[in-house]
């Protein structure tokens, strides 16, 4: 397993992954993809992520700059996951969406790749400038909630999104 930045090398797979979770009934978005739900060309979607990587070039200022990461199985260089590191965090962040977002594959859940990626992701940022990062989840994502304690995430609360009706649990991971 590797966790590398997307290039246009993996076009054909992120479509792949892209069409995977789109074709669930009721999805709309896959989390930790940077928005790749609202792309319909992936060249336009990598451009997007490297606008995104730097407060010069970052389009919207309501926004955060951040790094996405995809997860791949090398023995069929199938993606298996998504993972998205945000440098700060805004308000909304700060309350509801953490430093760190990530997603699945439908078909590879339940498999560890959640747990794995999202160690390797902890070890990539070790020693940034946050000493501390903050993750989030739905409060029923019982699945995602264990992964993110597995890693050393400890509870400090639940709030209400009130965008969503969703009560969200913060962790905070020492880096």
């Amino acid at each position: 397993m590797i966790l590398i930045k997307p290039t246009s090398e993996w076009t054909q797979a992120i479509l792949d992954y892209k069409t995977e979770f789109l074709s669930q009934s009721g999805v709309n978005w896959i989390d930790g993809s940077s928005g790749l739900s609202d792309f319909i060309n992936i060249s336009d979607w990598l451009d997007h992520l490297i606008l995104y990587e730097s407060n010069e070039t970052i389009p919207n200022p309501d926004f955060v700059t951040g790094e996405q990461y995809l997860f791949i199985r090398e023995t069929d260089r199938k993606i298996v996951g998504m993972i998205h590191f945000r440098h700060e965090l805004n308000e909304y962040l700060f309350h509801y969406g953490g430093h760190i977002g990530y997603s699945v594959a439908p078909s590879e859940r339940k498999k560890g790749y959640a747990s794995r990626m999202l160690k390797e992701m902890l070890v990539e940022k070790k020693g940034c400038s946050n000493k501390k990062l903050l993750i989030t989840c739905n409060d029923d994502n019982i699945e995602s909630a264990k992964v993110i304690e597995h890693n050393g995430g400890i509870l400090e609360n639940k709030l209400l999104d009130e965008s969503d009706n969703q009560l969200v649990r913060r962790y905070w991971i020492d880096n």
